[in-house]
């Protein structure tokens, strides 16, 4: 593999845990979260002065654009490593191979194996 490629694995790589943060309009929640899950939640001194159900809401949301930013990240990278050529014939090449597997291989007899039923006891047949 070439070394440009080796550079944007390590790009996913860090995309995975690189943090992306949000922060509601009036300052009260800050979120922070990677590609995986949040990470971090600050609240201003003015959320506890919030109804509940108020900050709830703006919390989710906050989170939610932060998780957002993150996966947009995560995705712009990898949309960049698939866009190398080689790694879109990899990826064909891949996709085609799942799509119809090759058919298991066929079982045959040890070579020196040859009559195949002397390694079981069949019970039950008048065999002893």
């Amino acid at each position: 593999m070439s070394d440009a490629i080796h550079s944007r694995l390590a790009d996913i790589q860090a995309s995975l845990t690189a943090s992306c943060s949000a922060e509601s309009a009036d300052g009260t929640v800050r979120a922070e979260a990677n590609a995986k899950r949040q990470i971090a939640l600050r609240l201003s001194p003015a959320a506890m002065k919030m109804r509940p159900g108020d900050l709830a809401a703006l919390i989710l949301t906050t989170q939610q654009e932060a998780q957002s930013k993150a996966e947009a990240a995560i995705t712009e990278t990898l949309d960049t490593f698939r866009a190398d050529p080689r790694v879109a014939v990899a990826l064909d090449n891949l996709r085609d191979t799942q799509a119809s597997p090759p058919p298991p291989p066929r079982r045959t007899a040890e070579p020196d194996d040859e009559d195949d039923d002397e390694d079981f006891v069949i019970f039950g047949h008048g065999r002893d």
